[in-house]
């Protein structure tokens, strides 16, 4: 008889990133099912399911649309969305290294003399 074992998860799913996001506090006028309306907007009509064809592209009129259409204020929308393709999308050399360069500390003159001027 053959017992079931469940394969570990690789990465997030939906649901745990719309879960961080609400316990995080960042959206407080908004509830879990807001910010999960929002995110199953996206996918639904931006990024598709499984053998889906999907051409649009998510832009600033296209946020102003779904702004207006689940009436949350636009940079909420924003917000949301870039945070959710941030965790959602697939860990790559050019992300992770652009990250890197953020956190890097800038000096200016480039010898020890001086010292650090800024934060990109």
């Amino acid at each position: 008889m053959k017992t079931l074992v469940p394969e570990e998860k690789k990465g997030l799913t939906v649901g745990d990133i719309v879960d961080a996001m609400h316990v995080s506090g960042e959206f407080a006028p908004l509830g879990r099912e807001d910010i999960f309306a929002v995110v199953e907007m996206f996918i639904h009509e931006y990024v598709g399911i499984p053998g889906a064809f999907i051409t649009k592209k998510f832009t600033p009129d296209e946020a102003k649309r779904m702004s207006v259409e689940l009436s949350i204020p636009l940079d909420i929308i924003i917000k949301i969305v870039t945070i959710f393709r941030l965790k959602a999308g697939k860990q790559s050399e050019a992300k992770q290294k652009f990250m890197k360069l953020f956190t890097k500390v800038r000096a200016k003159g480039g010898g020890v003399k001086h010292g650090v001027t800024s934060r990109m």
